[in-house]
């Protein structure tokens, strides 16, 4: 998939390519919506260094299983 971004907004943000899949790695994984492999994968990084951007940004490393619907009902 390509992804094609306005290069003003790109140079305003003073933001690297390498950066910015950084970035949307790391959100992604925060939000449980990709594994750590995949965020290596997409931000083009080994693990440590994804780990490092991880803490920096403090996310845990850790990942817990999210908690849907199904399973708070569950619970109750």
């Amino acid at each position: 998939m390509k992804l094609e971004l306005a290069d003003e907004v790109i140079t305003r943000a003073e933001i690297s390519s390498r950066e910015l899949r950084l970035a949307l790695a790391t959100q992604l994984y925060a939000e449980h919506r990709i594994d750590h492999d995949d965020a290596c994968l997409l931000a083009g990084v080994a693990p440590g260094v994804l780990n490092r951007e991880l803490a920096e940004r403090d996310i845990s490393i850790i990942r817990y299983p999210k908690i849907t619907q199904n399973r708070k009902n569950k619970a109750s």
